[in-house]
């Protein structure tokens, strides 16, 4: 048996004492693992096991029907939690208000995933989360081999072809990435709902966005400490969670304030703080110090792009001195978007940017609460009213077998067209062509392609999307 460190035996002696001295009374879904509260409920719980490609063993809660009503839905559907978070994300909030329940009750087969390095799916066939190699992903490595991996599993578990997705931040942009990485991905989705979308997140106004100057120092000093994991979930950080953000008037005040008004925007008429307790008895549930480097990325160079290794690892890697930009124009889901004017991580310029660059938009919906913030979509104390019943509503229209997508018209489509291909810059250095490939690949770069307003291209851009759209669905066999 393996022994624990002093360290260890510290942490847990004061964990211990700080419990026996605790006046607050005891929360079962503070401390109850997802599938454990999900029976709690009185709700039927499955926990299955997905293996990547790459060789992350994760950990998908499944919730076959309501309490009441049995499965009769045509489609599945799988919800994806957002960075530093887990499945319990979309069961946190309770029977009457979570949406995996509100799915469930409404006769839908719910999964809820978990992304590799959370608290479920510390896992791998052949690597220890104490291996610093365990660590080495990111949202890239989430959305080509965790996704894929789990809605294979999942279509081939129910005997479905497609599935509804539903992503809260990360777990929208995890999509985006499969689907221009993977594009065959598009076809097995039935409607794509994204909540706080997050691609684009330049205009972040978070606290966290003060990291961002030091996230190479975070990196060095977070591998020598953790080997490269960020916030798992443990004794420290439980500890941490019951001084910082106890339950007494004064904690609570000050972690309300400074910790998720500061990172996620100020609410203080929507934001249950009842539920509290349960949401740091689960958050954060950990992911790899490379995901906020990548974020932190993104911020820096405006783009929605691959990882960048630094020059020469990316001549390596990608045949090209600079990351590939992620080819939004792949993206032929139908794909609908949820956002907020409050949102500190997704930004509303940076929702509307990405929106904008998607070709098959089933339409965008600003909450109708301007003090509404990134984790409201989780936790309002009012999030049916504001959001599920128009996410249920969008999906319940895609119900119908023969359902054809009604895309938005109404908001112009801004094409890229400037995901330029990686050619062999190492080849190019040697050949004659070598430096005309660089004055064409840097005008290329530096061209600008202007949004469409025109509302009749708009209109034959959308036509053309629609009939790719109708031939996947009239291609793709629907079992009942």
């Amino acid at each position: 048996m393996k022994m624990i460190s002093f360290f260890d035996f510290i942490i847990l002696f004061n964990v211990f004492i700080a419990t026996i001295l605790a006046s607050d009374a005891y929360i079962p879904d503070a401390s109850l693992s997802v599938p454990k509260i999900i029976k709690r409920h009185g709700y039927p719980s499955e926990t299955h096991i997905v293996d990547t490609k790459d060789g992350y063993l994760l950990e998908v809660h499944r919730i076959p029907h309501g309490k009441i009503t049995k499965q009769y839905r045509n489609f599945p559907v799988f919800l994806q939690h957002g960075i530093v978070a887990s499945s319990a994300d979309w069961i946190i909030n309770g029977p009457a208000k979570a949406l995996a329940y509100q799915l469930a009750d409404n006769g839908f087969d719910v999964w809820l995933g978990n992304s590799r390095g959370n608290t479920y799916s510390r896992t791998h066939k052949s690597l220890s989360p104490d291996n610093e190699e365990f660590w080495n992903f990111s949202f890239h490595e989430m959305g080509i081999y965790d996704l894929p991996a789990t809605i294979d599993y999942i279509l081939e578990r129910t005997n479905r072809s497609q599935l509804y997705y539903i992503g809260h931040s990360m777990g929208s942009c995890m999509f985006f990435v499969m689907c221009s990485v993977r594009p065959e991905y598009n076809y097995k989705i039935r409607a794509q709902i994204s909540l706080a979308p997050v691609a684009y997140v330049h205009h972040m106004t978070s606290v966290l966005n003060s990291l961002v100057p030091y996230a190479n120092q975070i990196q060095k000093a977070s591998n020598w400490v953790s080997k490269g994991a960020f916030l798992p979930q443990n004794a420290a950080s439980k500890l941490v969670n019951k001084y910082l953000c106890g339950d007494d008037a004064m904690n609570s005040a000050l972690c309300k304030k400074y910790i998720v008004y500061k990172m996620f925007g100020e609410d203080s008429v929507q934001f249950d703080m009842t539920l509290l307790p349960i949401i740091l008895g689960h958050n954060p549930a950990g992911t790899s110090v490379k995901t906020l480097i990548h974020f932190a990325q993104e911020i820096t160079t405006k783009n929605f792009q691959q990882f960048d290794f630094g020059i020469e690892k990316n001549l390596e890697v990608y045949n090209c001195s600079h990351p590939p930009k992620y080819n939004l124009s792949n993206i032929i889901a139908p794909i609908a978007f949820y956002y907020a004017k409050n949102d500190m991580l997704a930004d509303p310029i940076d929702v509307v940017e990405l929106y904008s660059r998607l070709p098959n938009r089933l339409g965008i919906h600003l909450i109708k609460f301007d003090q509404f913030n990134h984790v409201d979509f989780l936790y309002s104390k009012n999030v049916t009213d504001m959001v599920y019943q128009s996410v249920m509503n969008t999906i319940f229209k895609a119900e119908f077998v023969d359902w054809i997508p009604e895309f938005d018209n109404t908001t112009a489509f801004n094409f890229s067209s400037d995901y330029i291909q990686c050619y062999d810059e190492r080849s190019a250095r040697k050949t004659k062509n070598g430096f005309w490939h660089k004055i064409t690949s840097f005008i290329k770069r530096k061209e600008v392609h202007p949004i469409k307003s025109s509302m009749a291209e708009n209109y034959e851009e959308n036509v053309r999307s629609r009939h790719t759209i109708k031939l996947a669905w009239n291609e793709t066999h629907y079992e009942k």
